[in-house]
This record gives structure tokens, sequence and C-alpha cells, in this order.
């Protein structure tokens, strides 16, 4: 009689409504009520003996993970009710929606429907459709290593003493801190119910429990061969991370457990696919998830190479590896597996396309290259392989136009430093590897095959004007071994880069050809046509030249002395050749007093009068020295005031009137003169005052007078254009007293460096501006 009751009983749960069908009709007839012992124990009687399931260990695993209550495994399955949120048949909160489970964030109580009582929800996810399946969007859960729950145990015998010791009302509850390990559940106080570990080869099924009374809920039921575990928790959630942790961990384990017996690469292949498709669809976030997998693969193809380092079995096993790799980085077992990969010629053609998303991945996503050398190896030999396969760049130039992005301008800043980090770092190992001392055919031989790669990757990068920038700042200090940079043979190929560079408008872009510092050399020093690299060709070094001093930021004394110093003998032997930008550049050095030792001075003069053209600049140079000295000559006004709405012009035409040898002061205020007022301006070096309020002047024109005018003691920049950049150049004013920078872009950075700077700066006006 109990044990009818106890069906009739279990009818009104929909959990098991399929399995007690044939014995609903005889306990609903029956009528008779019980109390809750009587049930509990009748339930115990109707499961007493589990039986066990059947089938290889993949299934076994399959099946004890996730299958319903119409599994054959299902073991006191009556002794409580079903979750009413989602049934033991599936995964806490997936329900079937056609062929496809998406894990429900509500919650609701709900009974499952009959189609979920009867499939398994990762079967769905799992088989040979999957490719066609929509993604599962699910839960993101923890993955729970070490957690404390209240544990009851429940024995599966027939005794009368353990029926009534499994009454509800009789059950003991132990609070424990369990831990999930590697191959078995462990308690960190092994003693009561859990004084001995729990093989995940024991677990025979696992399922929640939402309640089974007013006190105990959240619990979660570990069914073994000789009874089952209950593991309360405080709350679903936790539950569910409890739950899924173990799933995994079993799984894991069951799949390493097969493959040590296994010695078929297909069949091995089978379970690897398996345990990527279940680490896909399980709602847990933990980089065990994704690395798990490659680990396992890995530790196969180090035990048995010869056996599995095979072309068709590796190209099977990175389309199996490809999803996890794609959503997290490669192990570094998994990075030097497929940097093999890409060393292997006869691998080639299969690499272009399945590695794509792994490099980008690595590329995006990498903040220390330090830490993940062999990520770093990947991404080189990847670069390589694709070098090899296409040797016209067509391959390189694809792939970092996907890594770029469709857009104007890349949304991922990591990209380009890593990319050059990781072909800097590939061209020096590389080059470590030359003999000492190689001929030149030797050199050349093994630049093309080993290192020209690397140079397409960057004359590649180079054409995004989004990375120039960046590219220019990373290649300024050159970082290559001195080895390569007396190489015509790589200066050649890095020409292409250079001239990208320093022949853009930009002054930010251009000027990174020059050298960091005075005691070092830039590419532009190592573009001079006297240099061995270039052997006598001059035209990289000329257009680089004729940007440079075009641009009113980077055309300044600085720029002049550096030529003079470095690469006087290179201006004079150009001129002679009749080249019309060295030429000018000649004139302004003596126009502008660089070079002061007469016999350079003379030699300069010589230099220009050998040729028409040089004698044609010559002459107009000297014509500017005689305005100049008679408008230097002592005479005219002290100071001097340009009317109202006054251009450039009117202030050029102003000084060509007469003398102006004892002018001090010019006032330009609330007139419309620009930055090019400052190369009429600095034909006065004597000047001692300077007004430049409301006008536009800006930083290009302080650049060219703070080169000048030495001698300026009081300058008004109020209402003007400057910024930090123009006003820390003030720096070589000496003899400056007083500064305005009211109302303008001004800082306390630029600021505080003029006044470490310039000890003479007594009153600095900053009212209104970021320095106030």
């Amino acid at each position: 009689m109990s044990c009818a009751v106890a069906v009739d009983d279990l009818r009104t749960d929909p959990s098991v409504r399929k399995c007690s069908t044939s014995s609903t009709s005889s306990a609903g007839s029956s009528g008779t009520t019980t109390s809750d012992e009587d049930h509990d124990a009748a339930a115990v009687a109707v499961d007493a003996s589990p039986p066990v399931a059947t089938g290889n260990g993949r299934d076994r695993a399959a099946a004890a993970a996730i299958k319903g209550p119409d599994s054959e495994i299902h073991t006191d399955r009556d002794e409580c009710s079903s979750d009413e949120s989602n049934g033991p048949d599936s995964p806490t909160g997936l329900k079937a929606v056609g062929s496809v489970y998406d894990f429900r964030l509500d919650g609701a109580d709900s009974p499952p429907s009959s189609s979920s009582c009867v499939s398994n929800p990762f079967a769905a996810v799992v088989g040979p459709d999957a490719a066609d399946l929509t993604k599962v969007a699910r839960k993101q859960l923890r993955m729970i290593r070490e957690v404390d729950v209240a544990v009851c145990h429940l024995n599966h015998t027939n005794t009368i003493i353990s029926k009534i010791l499994s009454s509800k009302y009789l059950r003991r509850w132990e609070n424990h801190q369990i831990r999930l390990q590697d191959d078995c559940i462990t308690s960190n106080t092994p003693t009561g119910f859990l004084n001995k570990t729990i093989g995940y080869e024991a677990i025979k099924n696992l399922y929640p429990v939402k309640r089974w009374d007013s006190n105990f809920k959240y619990c979660l039921r570990v069914v073994v061969t000789n009874g089952s575990y209950l593991l309360q928790t405080t709350n679903q959630y936790l539950r569910d991370q409890i739950r899924y942790s173990i799933l995994w961990k079993k799984n894991v384990h069951e799949t390493q457990t097969l493959l040590k017996s296994q010695s078929d690469p297909d069949d091995m292949l089978k379970e690897l696919q398996n345990i990527v498709d279940f680490a896909k669809n399980i709602p847990l976030v933990d980089d065990e998830i994704f690395h798990m997998p490659t680990f396992i693969a890995s530790t196969l193809m180090t035990r048995d190479q010869e056996k599995y380092c095979k072309q068709s079995w590796e190209k099977a096993l990175i389309g199996t590896l490809r999803p996890l790799i794609e959503d997290c980085p490669p192990s570094a077992e998994m990075c030097s597996f497929l940097s093999h990969h890409c060393k292997d010629q006869s691998s080639l053609p299969i690499i272009k396309d399945s590695l794509v998303y792994t490099i980008t991945r690595i590329l995006k996503h990498n903040f220390d290259f330090a830490r993940t050398l062999t990520a770093r190896t990947l991404v080189q030999d990847y670069i390589k392989a694709l070098y090899i396969q296409d040797q016209s760049g067509e391959s390189i130039r694809y792939f970092l136009s996907r890594v770029h992005s469709a857009s104007a301008v890349c949304p991922h800043n990591r990209v380009l430093p890593n990319m050059v980090s990781t072909c800097i770092t590939a061209i020096y190992s590389a080059s470590e590897e030359l003999p000492a001392n190689c001929s030149e055919t030797e050199f050349d031989c093994y630049y093309t095959n080993h290192l020209r790669c690397y140079i397409v990757v960057l004359q590649n990068i180079s054409e995004y004007s989004d990375w120039l920038y960046g590219l220019a700042q990373l290649l300024r200090p050159l970082p290559f071994p001195a080895l390569l940079l007396i190489r015509s043979i790589f200066m050649e190929d890095m020409s292409s880069v250079i001239l990208k560079i320093g022949l853009h408008e930009d002054c930010e872009i251009h000027k990174q050809v020059l050298a960091v510092r005075e005691t070092k050399d830039g590419w532009f020093d190592l573009c001079s046509p006297i240099g061995a690299v270039f052997c006598g060709s001059s035209l990289v070094w000329t257009q680089l030249l004729k940007t440079l001093m075009a641009c009113d930021r980077c055309k300044k004394k600085k720029l002049l002395k550096n030529l003079k110093a470095k690469h006087l003998g290179t201006c004079v032997s150009e001129a002679l050749k009749s080249n019309k930008i060295v030429m000018d550049v000649l004139c302004l050095m003596l126009e502008w007093m660089v070079v002061e030792d007469l016999h350079q001075r003379n030699q300069i003069v010589d230099t220009l009068k050998s040729t028409e053209f040089g004698r044609k600049v010559y002459d107009d140079f000297m014509s500017r020295q005689n305005q100049l000295l008679e408008l230097n000559r002592k005479g005219g006004p002290q100071n001097l005031s340009l009317p109202a709405r006054g251009t450039d012009l009117d202030l050029n035409s102003m000084f060509d009137c007469g003398p102006f040898g004892n002018l001090e002061s010019v006032d330009l205020a609330f007139t419309n003169v620009t930055d090019t007022c400052a190369n009429t301006l600095i034909k006065l070096p004597s000047l001692k005052v300077l007004n430049l309020w409301g006008t536009q002047f800006g930083d290009s024109g302080l650049l060219i007078i703070s080169d000048h005018l030495t001698n300026l003691q009081v300058l008004n920049l109020c209402e003007t254009k400057v910024t930090d950049r123009g006003i820390v150049s003030l720096i070589s004013l000496i003899n400056l007293k007083k500064l305005n920078l009211n109302s303008t872009k001004a800082t306390v950075r630029s600021v505080d460096v003029l006044k470490k700077k310039l000890p003479g700066l007594h009153e600095v006006d900053v009212r209104y501006s970021f320095a106030w």
C-alpha cells in the first residue's frame, strides 16, 4: 500500500510523470492518503536498486551528466520533487526551443515541456549538425573549486532501518567545505559523510532539487553507486555553479581516462570533438574551459609525435580546436604545436585561413609578450609562412587588412605595437644566426629567406594613415641590428617606409626621421648619399630634406646646425651636382649665420658660384643681405606700431622704407598678422619688446622667433593661438623677463618649464588660461 501511495503522489510531479504512467491509474483509484514519512519511506523502496548505465565511457559521461528522468540510471528520484524552474533532464535554465536550448535567465517556476523531459540538451548542440545550430544563449557562471555546503547522505538499501533514516524528519546535515579536484570531490575536513572522497567515475547522476520542504531548498543531488549526496546551498546561482563545475570536471576526467587507453587517432579526434563541444556550450566562465581541451591535445601529440603530427590529422585537430582558440588565447603547448604547423612546408596551404583568427586575437589582446613567448613565436612563424606561400606580399596585405578592420581607424590599440615588436624581435633573432663574416651573396640569400617577410609587414603597415604616426615613433630609435643598417638590400626595402614617414605633411610624423638626440643618427642620417649604404644615390635624402625645409616648424637653426655638423660635405657635394634644394639650404646657412668658420663660409660661397643656378641663388642672398644691412643701420624710430587691420604684407613693406637700427619695440596688437610675420621680425635681432595681443600668431611663428630674437625681454601673447608646444620653445630667449599668456592654452606644465629654464623671468601672466 505504501508503495502504491508513493507512486500516486509522484503522479503530481511533472518531472517524473512519464516514468510513473503505468502506476498512476491504480494509485489514483485507491484514493489513499499517507503522511510525509510514509511518502519518503515508500519513495526509497521504489528505487531501492539503481541500475548501472551501459555503453562506452563517453556515452556514460554525457548520460550521467544530463540525462532526463526517463533514464535508467536515475535512482531514488522520487525522494524529492523536481526543480520546478527546470527539469532534471536538462541543465538548469535550459529549455527546448526546436533543436536548440537557451539558458533561461528568469528562473521562473514552470514545468518542463514533454520534449525537454526526454531530450538530451547537450545532444542538440554537440550532434553532427552543430555547425548549423544557433549559438546557445546562456547564463555565465563562475567555476567553483572550493565552496561551503551542507551535506546529507541517503542510502539506497531496502532495509527498514535505511528507510526510517532516509525519512526527511530524521535526515542529518553536516557542514563541509568541499573541493573539486581533477579526479574527485573531497572535503577539507574528511569526517562524517565525506570521510572518503567521491570519485567522478562513481557519480551516476547529478541534478538540482529546488525544494523538498520549507526549510531545505536549493539542493543538488549527486547520485553514486550505493546512495546519493544532497548538497545544499544558499541560493540557486551557487547551486548551478557547483552543478556545472562538477559536470565539467567529470567530463574532463573521463575524457582523459578514455584517451589514455585509445590508440586510434580518429577515435581520439572524436573524443576531443566531444569535449570541445561540451566546453563551447557549458555555461561556465573560466580559463580552464578553453585551455583544457588544447592541453589534452598537446599532451597527445607529445606522447606520440610520429602518429599524430601528420598533415591530415593536424588540419582536423586545428578545425576541432578552432572555436575555443578564437575565444581565448591559446596555451603555450598549443602555440608550440601551431608554430610547428606553420614551419611545415607541406602544411602551408591550410594555414592561411585556419589560423587567422588565432593570430588576430593574439595581436589584439596581448599586453606582454615577455610572458607569452610562445605566442610571439607563433605570430612570427605565421608571418613567415604567409610570405613563403606568397612572396608578392598579397597574403600579408590581406592578413593586415583583416587585423586592422574595415574602418578608417583601427579600433584595437594593441595591434600596432604588438605587430611591430614581433617583427623587430624576429629580425634580431634571425640576425644572430648569421655567420660573423658572411659574404654579400650569403647575406642577401639569408635576408630574402628569413628577414624580408617582416620588412614586408612594416611596408604594409605604413600604408595605413592611422598607424603611420605610431609606426614612425617605434622606428625612430633605429631598433634594428647594426649589421642590417649598413646593408644596402635592407635599406632599399626600408626606404619605402622611410619615405612614407618622411614625406608626410604632418610635422609630428615627418620629423620622426630625425635623430632622437644630436649624438645619435636617424633615418635621415642613414640615407646620406655619401654613406656606403645608398652608394651615392641622393634621391631619398634629398626628398626628406625638401620636406623638412618646407615645414615652418622644422626649419630652425637647430636643424641647420645639425646639417652643418653632420652633412656639410654632403651638401657641398650635392650642390656641385646642381641640386637646387641643397643650394637653398647652403644659402640659408649663410643668412642665419649658422656657419661661423670663415674657411667653411668661403667653401660654401665658392660652391654656389660654381654653377649657374648657384650663382643666381648667391646673388639673391647678397641682395637680401644688403637690404638687411640697410635695415639694421643705426637710425629710424625706437618704437613701431602697425595700424589696426594691418597684415603681414604691410609689415614687410614698412621695413623696406629705410633704416630701423634703433628699433627696440614693435606693437602689432589687434592686427591681422599671422605666423608669417615671424620671418620679417627675425630681421630685427636687437628687438626687446614685442606685442602680439589679439593676433593670429601661433606656435609656428613662436618656434621661429625663439631661435633668432635672443635679446627679447618683453613678450605679449595675450589672446593668441599659442599652445604648450610653442611656449616651451621660449626657453632659448635667455633675456626674457616678462611674458603675458593671458587667455591662451598654456598649461601648468609649460609654465613650470619656463620658470625652471629662465631664472630671469620674473613676471608671467597666466590669467584665464589652463595654468591659472
